[in-house]
């Protein structure tokens, strides 16, 4: 197991800022969480758009704002006609504290069309493994909000059929995001 972790940081660690459109292979695929919408959302729920996925929490202090903030800067980059052909979804990896409820507030904050998904800690954790993702809640660190989520900070974009085509790093330029999101589109 460590050695797949090893393997697998690697991978994530030589991805520069704009991610080239490919096929990830084995990373990613379908799930079904609890959403902000009041009812349980999957992943192919969304087939024939492009989904752009985060993983983060509301209390986060730094990584998840500036993420959304960058996914929102890409979204409004877009035309209007392909920005109705994407759904940006944030996955909560801190169930504890992210309800529906407090999720629907913080997503809609950035986007109106965000959902927002959680779940059972063992759901979330196949989620985050099949994308590549890590967390562990860490209560060591000192914090307003009790304690914190160490957690990657990858954007994911996802094609209309469900196969993940780019990983971003937390420095992605919006401009970037939004013309990978164009191409895509384009090719739906």
């Amino acid at each position: 197991m460590r050695f797949l972790l090893s393997a697998l940081l690697v991978l994530l660690g030589s991805i520069g800022a704009h991610a080239e459109l490919k096929e990830y292979g084995n990373l990613g695929g379908d799930f079904t969480l609890e959403s902000s919408l009041n009812r349980p959302v999957s992943l192919s729920e969304f087939e024939g758009k492009v989904v752009i996925l985060f993983f983060g929490y509301t209390s986060c202090p730094d990584i998840c704002p500036t993420t959304m903030v960058r996914v929102q800067q890409a979204l409004k980059r877009l035309e209007p006609d392909v920005e109705a052909q994407v759904q940006p979804l944030f996955i909560s990896v801190d169930p504890e504290r992210d309800t529906p409820e407090q999720l629907q507030g913080y997503v809609t904050y950035f986007h109106p069309r965000f959902i927002g998904l959680t779940g059972e800690l063992e759901p979330l954790k196949q989620v985050a493994r099949q994308y590549g993702a890590f967390f562990a809640k860490d209560s060591r660190t000192e914090s307003a909000a009790g304690y914190l989520v160490a957690h990657s900070g990858y954007t994911y974009l996802v094609d209309g059929e469900g196969a993940l085509r780019a990983l971003y790093r937390q420095d992605a330029e919006p401009e970037e995001m939004a013309e990978d999101i164009t191409e895509l589109v384009d090719d739906l």
